[in-house]
């Protein structure tokens, strides 16, 4: 009767321990004390404000979409003139859509970090918006390589659970024969 127990442990033991690493929490479940991470292909953007306007950048490549809102009341601007400076080169932006724009950069940007400067004109006011435009390549965001050094590690442990049990039923069995 013990041995058929042992068996139905060990059984159950093997069943349910690739399992366990699945059931953890995983970055950004756990609510630890580290930010969550984020993941994803999201298009690069920036933002400027001042007391007039808010502007948001939308990079796609060599396409650059541009969202000119009012700062006060959220209300799209859809009669100004913007002029984009990105790293020296400086684009003339076309309407696109109600308070949407668009610049198309003569090269796709490098990587790292880029000053932006925004001159608008709209009706009878002016200004001038600065910001700063950080870029990294897709190798230095966090993915589900991590995620799987992590699983397998949990899973290499739960299998040496296994056989440390294994051995301790097999052993127990073996002096309780003898």
């Amino acid at each position: 009767m013990k041995r058929i127990q042992s068996a139905r442990a060990i059984f159950l033991a093997l069943m349910f321990t690739p399992l366990s690493p699945l059931a953890l929490a995983g970055p950004g479940h756990d609510h630890g004390d580290t930010a969550p991470q984020i993941t994803g292909s999201a298009l690069p953007r920036f933002t400027a404000t001042s007391e007039d306007f808010e502007l948001v950048g939308i990079i796609n490549g060599k396409l650059v979409t541009l969202y000119l809102d009012r700062f006060k009341d959220n209300s799209p601007v859809n009669d100004a003139q913007i002029e984009l400076e990105i790293s020296g080169s400086k684009y003339e932006a076309h309407k696109h859509g109600e308070g949407e724009y668009e610049i198309t950069l003569k090269d796709t940007l490098t990587t790292g970090a880029m000053a932006i400067t925004a001159t608008i004109q709209a009706g009878d006011l002016s200004d001038l918006l600065a910001t700063e435009l950080d870029l990294h390549t897709d190798e230095s965001a966090p993915g589900l390589h991590s995620a799987w050094k992590t699983i397998s590690m949990w899973g290499g442990a739960g299998l040496f659970a296994l056989l440390a049990l294994g051995t301790v039923v097999l052993n127990s069995q073996r002096t309780r024969r003898a």
